[in-house]
């Protein structure tokens, strides 16, 4: 997720701290609420402090952000150390906290708020691998945009209410109206989402408004987990729909990414495998049809609104079934065979297969390859482009479980 969503999410929790040693007849001062925001938010953002040393500054560019953001720091192993971390600052620089009964709840604090970071990046399609070293097992939830607006309006009124400072409501203020209006600016919010949005907001404001403390905090906490329910369940309900329309023994992997702000559609891409075909299908997906069918979604490029084959004649043919629920779009097809043989012979794409998830290849001028993830575009930011015979082979490469893993077994 955004950066700003995991800053959100800490200041709920330090919120929640509040209201928790407030009806344990703890008395929070001034400086002991400044600390637990300080705790809440910097766990919250803890895990993407591989921005720091990812890409350029291990000489990798484009390759070493595609394997290490969402790397170490982003495993339970460092969110039970980076909390502690936390914690031991926190204790350090502020002997008010080192009261019995708050050390803690300061510890839990961390603790939830570094776990959070983990639990929002599972919920979008860059997906992470928690389990890391047991395991580089990747998981992506495949369920919620990278930049969620309904996670913000869910909790900014509610904190605008809370927060006591004219800094702090200064600050909700205007990001909570940033956050409108980029749903108005920004192209590929759609029209009926902003104007939701803009309706829901006041609305919401109004609901928090005269509630307790508690209440508004408990009402904020069920608001957030409600937006991830909802998309998460749209999310199960478009991957039935895509096995539904596909030939299940050729499938290898759904990528599931909603519409911003809005789970009634869904773009998905579809790996499937057949004999030596590897194909990437574009598909736009409505999981309540009665609500709003496929027709009224973003429909990918190239739609056929009948049915599509995958596969040419020469290999076995699976059929598309499109219907209300599913739209089948563009195809990128390639040899497995020729994938092999890129794996094998260089080592910047071998590298790269610990973190893409769509391959799709191209030849370059030069005799040079461009290298993608589909889930991000040709040329995107999970883009390489590499000659046949790289100069000198990436170091630091971590030893994730490719995701692609499954076209090389029966």
């Amino acid at each position: 997720m955004d950066n700003v969503t995991h800053a959100l999410a800490g200041c709920l929790l330090a919120e929640a701290t509040t209201v928790f040693l407030e009806k344990r007849g703890v008395t929070v001062t001034r400086r002991v609420r400044s600390a637990l925001f300080a705790v809440g938010i910097i766990s919250a953002e803890l895990p993407d402090t591989d921005l720091l040393y990812a890409g350029n500054v291990l000489g990798m560019g484009k390759l070493g952000y595609m394997l290490h953001h969402r790397g170490y720091t982003h495993t339970v192993v460092f969110a039970i150390v980076g909390a502690l971390l936390v914690w031991w600052a926190a204790l350090a620089l502020r002997k008010e906290l080192r009261d019995g009964s708050l050390k803690g709840t300061i510890l839990t604090l961390a603790l939830v708020g570094t776990f959070s970071h983990l639990a929002l990046d599972y919920s979008n399609s860059y997906g992470v691998h928690p389990f890391w070293p047991m395991s580089g097992q990747w998981y992506y939830g495949d369920a919620v945009f990278i930049i969620e607006p309904w996670l913000m309006i869910a909790v900014l009124p509610p904190l605008l209410l809370l927060v006591r400072g004219k800094v702090g409501k200064s600050i909700y203020g205007v990001t909570l109206a940033a956050v409108i209006l980029a749903t108005w600016m920004i192209g590929f919010v759609e029209r009926d989402v902003a104007i939701a949005i803009t309706v829901a907001t006041p609305i919401w404001f109004v609901a928090t408004r005269f509630a307790r403390p508690s209440r508004q905090v408990a009402m904020a906490l069920l608001a957030w987990l409600a937006v991830e329910g909802v998309f998460f369940q749209a999310a199960s309900l478009a991957r039935k729909d895509v096995i539904a329309s596909v030939n299940v023994g050729g499938l290898r992997d759904i990528v599931l990414t909603p519409a911003v702000g809005n789970p009634l559609c869904f773009n998905a891409l579809v790996v499937e495998k057949s004999a030596d075909v590897i194909a990437a299908t574009t598909a736009a997906v409505a999981p309540f049809p009665s609500i709003r069918n496929v027709l009224r979604c973003n429909l990918p490029a190239s739609v056929d609104l009948n049915s599509t084959e995958v596969f040419d004649a020469t290999s076995q043919a699976i059929a598309h079934r499109t219907s209300l629920e599913v739209a089948w779009g563009t195809q990128r097809r390639g040899s497995l065979v020729a994938l092999i043989a890129l794996i094998q012979e260089n080592c910047e794409i071998s590298a790269a297969m610990n973190f893409v998830r769509v391959p799709a290849w191209r030849a370059m001028q030069g005799g040079a390859t461009q290298f993608s993830d589909l889930r991000y575009g040709e040329g995107g930011f999970a883009s390489i482009t590499t000659l046949a015979r790289p100069e000198r082979c990436p170091r630091f490469v971590p030893h994730w479980i490719p995701p692609r893993l499954d076209l090389f077994t029966h």
